[in-house]
């Protein structure tokens, strides 16, 4: 009934928000789940219809906040491509890898680690043979596919395969 009567609005809002539809329908069913999850902190001096909205407003600006995110980890990434340098560090490090998003997860386990062992940790190449189980070389391999499918993903030149 809830999602029947506010449905429109919320979509409205979400979409004059984001601009766009699809991640507008996106916003909109998770303010819908958020509320529904969160029903119980509903209260009587609350109107429902601005409750709704002000989920579904603040799941935008979460979406508008990963945007930016994601558009600053893709120039650090071309900065660091074209040998640029830029900051360094492990909250750089976590933070870019956090952008990456669903696009880590389509690399392969190995690839995973070894990346996040080299960046995050700062590991050497015997390190994280060491972890994976593999030869020095190997972990060298695992290290600088990670980078070259995540920098095409990052240029949007190439689609990277499911694994």
């Amino acid at each position: 009934m809830i999602v029947n009567r506010y449905q429109s609005g919320v979509l409205s809002l979400a979409w004059s928000v984001l601009g766009c539809r699809e991640e507008a329908e996106d916003a909109a069913q998770e303010a819908f789940l958020r509320a529904y999850e969160n029903l119980a902190d509903f209260g009587p001096p609350l109107n429902l219809k601005n409750w709704i909205f002000a989920i579904a407003f603040h799941r935008c600006l979460d979406r508008l906040r990963r945007r930016k995110t994601e558009l600053k980890a893709r120039e650090r990434w071309a900065r660091e491509d074209r040998g640029g340098g830029g900051d360094s560090g492990p909250e750089r490090s976590l933070e870019a890898l956090a952008v990456l998003g669903p696009h880590w997860k389509r690399l392969s386990a190995k690839e995973r680690t070894a990346l996040a062992l080299a960046v995050v940790e700062g590991y050497s190449a015997a390190e994280i043979a060491e972890v994976l189980y593999c030869a020095e070389g190997t972990a060298r391999v695992h290290v600088f596919k990670a980078k070259r499918k995540l920098r095409r993903w990052m240029k949007g030149n190439v689609d990277v395969p499911n694994h």
